[in-house]
């Protein structure tokens, strides 16, 4: 323990719920992407804009909320950002225009953004060592339920109401987050908001020269990456394509979200016994074996009981990626904890919303883009993570 702040079991599990509030916000509405897209009379890549303009939302929020709650604290962003998270979700059921949903889409994941960056830092305030990664393993548990529960929700609320109805039910948990930051304590002591006296540039250039950290945050981007290839695509292939119905999309997606919160459960046992990094490269592994089971289904005549087995490889393997590379990058990270879990989350949504509207120019009659870029992601994480080892055999 790194001083006198503990953060109880109670505040553990609001830092997890707002780790998960910006990706709950692409998983509950995904089943009624399609829906969406119908509904507005727009094409299935304009609709799939609503998803990247919520990851630029989520990158651009955490750039500058990480650095600035180094400098102000933390807990005052928080109640700021899920009230307009609420807000900017309730205000998505009041629009038929794409346009506009695209706009709001923005600043909700701006909101969800804060979530993300500061639970992260919050515990790294905290924490050190290997409570660091026992407590970033529960952050990341807690972050897994949702992609199990959130799809599934969403496809039962498509069978009795509408697309609609998902954002008043985010709009209402933004609610509920509000009044239950309150009772969150601030993490960020006086003492270190007055020692942070670098600016978010200097902060960030500090981290570009850090080879360990540059290489766990590629891994780290490269399979998120290579989830949100799944997400931006997962609706339309495997209602389109595939031909399952909007409850039997619910049930797949929720069982691949399964593995991502049972993986990382493993990984935190996995860490404690054989170490982080080893850890890591069991998933990475994982995902890559995955991967290439992907393409090697493009070979075969269409059968979704092929399809579906290396797909959850790919997206339960995220369980134990994204736990080990944020545990491994922050670990060395107590000068500038926020700037760091920023530029971690920057990257990954960045490059997730870059990658979704090509999945979506293509992949609306073929998953043939999705896994190749799959697999393209999955082999630049599998180099970053053999040239960390390199490296840790070399500082050693």
């Amino acid at each position: 323990m790194k001083h006198e702040i503990k953060l109880t079991g109670f505040h553990r599990i609001v830092l997890g719920v707002l780790s998960a509030f910006g990706p709950l916000a692409m998983d509950l509405y995904l089943p009624g992407l399609p829906h969406i897209q119908r509904e507005m009379h727009t094409s299935a890549s304009m609709a799939q804009l609503t998803m990247t303009a919520t990851l630029l939302g989520l990158a651009v929020g955490q750039a500058v909320l990480g650095p600035l709650s180094d400098r102000i604290g933390r807990k005052k962003i928080i109640t700021a950002t899920v009230l307009l998270f609420a807000i900017t979700s309730a205000l998505i059921t009041q629009t038929m225009d794409i346009h506009v949903m695209i706009f709001y889409r923005f600043f909700q994941g701006i909101a969800g953004s804060a979530g993300i960056v500061l639970s992260l830092a919050m515990i790294t305030d905290v924490f050190a060592g290997r409570e660091l990664t026992k407590n970033v393993t529960i952050n990341q548990t807690i972050n897994g339920i949702f992609p199990v529960l959130a799809p599934m929700l969403g496809g039962v609320v498509m069978i009795y109401a509408d697309w609609q109805m998902n954002f008043w039910i985010l709009a209402g948990l933004g609610v509920v987050l509000f009044f239950s930051s309150f009772l969150l304590p601030e993490t960020r002591t006086m003492d270190a908001r007055q020692a942070n006296k670098a600016n978010a540039v200097k902060a960030y250039l500090h981290l570009f020269k850090q080879r360990e950290f540059m290489l766990y945050m590629v891994v780290q981007t490269a399979t998120m990456a290579a989830l949100f290839s799944y997400i931006a695509g997962s609706a339309f292939v495997l209602e389109r394509i595939f031909g399952l119905s909007t409850a039997q999309f619910g049930i797949v997606y929720a069982i691949n979200g399964a593995g991502i919160a049972l993986m990382t459960m493993v990984s935190g046992r996995l860490a404690a016994k054989y170490g982080e990094q080893n850890s890591l490269g069991v998933f990475v592994g994982m995902a890559s074996l995955g991967a290439v089971g992907l393409v090697l289904t493009l070979l075969l005549p269409k059968n979704l009981w092929l399809f579906l087995p290396p797909l959850f490889l790919v997206v339960a393997s995220i369980g134990g990626n994204g736990g080990m590379t944020t545990s491994l990058a922050m670990a060395k990270q107590r000068a500038n904890p926020g700037a760091a879990s920023a530029l971690l989350g920057v990257m990954r949504y960045a490059v997730g919303g870059v990658i979704s509207p090509v999945v979506g120019i293509f992949g609306a009659t073929s998953y043939a883009p999705m896994a190749l870029l799959i697999l393209g992601l999955e082999l630049v994480a599998v180099m970053a993570y053999l040239l960390s080892r390199r490296l840790t055999r070399v500082n050693s």
